[in-house]
């Protein structure tokens, strides 16, 4: 089973990541790592904040010689700007603090924010990173595009940068819609002999879980509920990829939708905790839009998801071994899928 964890604060020293049943003989180089974190940290809408991160990482355990060994990986990740923020007793509204405020028994607004901050979102990708790797090693293809920026659909970069820049001297946010594709899945993965098996389910609880993820849908998702059964019947795409939450061999497509980030540099009203007077809130480190970082995050958090489910299915320690299984599973699959 393939299980990962992470840990760290926003503004603490380090991020942890750890990534527990990886296969062995995997390649795997500090550049490819550096890649995905590059790609998140300087995705379009991003704050002056990752001007300073550098996200310099170091590889603790689990690869020896550029090659995974099968012992738990360990990545850690060094934060530049560790420059505690003061006890703030007045939350955000939109982010955790709130809510955490209330299930921790605290007026301090900041301790909530460390830990629930996007940053942590660093460690993630590191892990992704290896899970990537594996599934290109099995010619498994993971990719994102934005679909749409606020009210913005067919994006050119030139229209996206140019309503970045209008939102940001606005003062104000941008949310946005992505598309994850899967390309040559082993047909079979996931299961549905329990909720919690079903390869969906298990992918809205990864992609949910992405700072600023309100919505998700799998293929032809909410468009399916104004179609007849007839019709839906005539397109084997709308599935995206799924049926009973196993893969069925075609390209797996999921889409996101991502809120417009809630710290506005202008404030937004909330109330003080301690006072209880009206007050602004505001943000000088918010992203403008987090939607072009949450679709590399998103295919990082997949390829976690997915990466335990192809080692469900097929089992094995070392890359040698599972790759002779997917070869040979293809084989038999694809005599069937060639003839519908």
């Amino acid at each position: 089973m393939l299980r990962h964890l992470t840990a760290g604060e926003s503004h603490g020293e380090y991020l942890t990541g750890i990534l527990e049943g990886f296969p062995a003989g995997v390649k795997i180089t500090p550049a490819l790592i550096e890649a995905q974190l590059r790609r998140r940290r300087q995705a379009p809408g991003r704050s002056a904040r990752q001007a300073l991160e550098t996200d310099q990482f170091k590889i603790i355990s689990g690869v020896a010689a550029g090659l995974t060994t099968g012992a738990p990986i360990s990545v850690l990740i060094a934060n530049k700007g560790r420059a505690l923020p003061p006890a703030s007793s007045l939350p955000r509204p939109g982010h955790a603090d709130l809510a955490g405020m209330l299930k921790y028994d605290t007026l301090n607004a900041s301790l909530i924010r460390e830990r629930a901050s996007a940053r942590e979102t660093a460690a993630g990708v590191a892990l992704g990173a290896f899970a990537l790797r594996f599934l290109e090693m099995l010619d498994v293809g993971v990719n994102s595009r934005v679909l749409s920026l606020g009210e913005l659909g067919r994006l050119t970069a030139e229209s996206a940068a140019a309503e970045i820049l209008r939102a940001r001297k606005a003062g104000d946010t941008l949310g946005g819609i992505f598309e994850l594709t899967v390309e040559n899945l082993p047909a079979g993965l996931g299961g549905f002999g329990q909720r919690d098996r079903r390869l969906g389910a298990r992918l809205g609880a990864a992609l949910l879980g992405i700072n600023g993820v309100k919505g998700f849908e799998i293929g032809g998702g909410f468009s399916l509920a104004a179609l007849g059964g007839k019709a839906a019947s005539l397109d084997p795409g709308l599935s995206g990829g799924l049926d009973g939450g196993m893969t069925n061999g075609r390209v797996l497509r999921v889409r996101c939708a991502v809120k417009p980030v809630p710290g506005l540099p202008g404030g937004s009203p909330s109330t003080d905790l301690k006072s209880f007077r009206k007050k602004l809130s505001s943000s000088a480190t918010s992203d403008t839009t987090a939607v072009f970082a949450a679709a590399v995050i998103a295919e990082n958090a997949a390829a976690l998801e997915l990466a335990g489910a192809v080692l469900e299915k097929f089992g094995g320690d070392s890359l040698g071994e599972i790759r002779t299984r997917v070869d040979e599973w293809r084989k038999r699959t694809q005599k069937i899928l060639r003839r519908l």
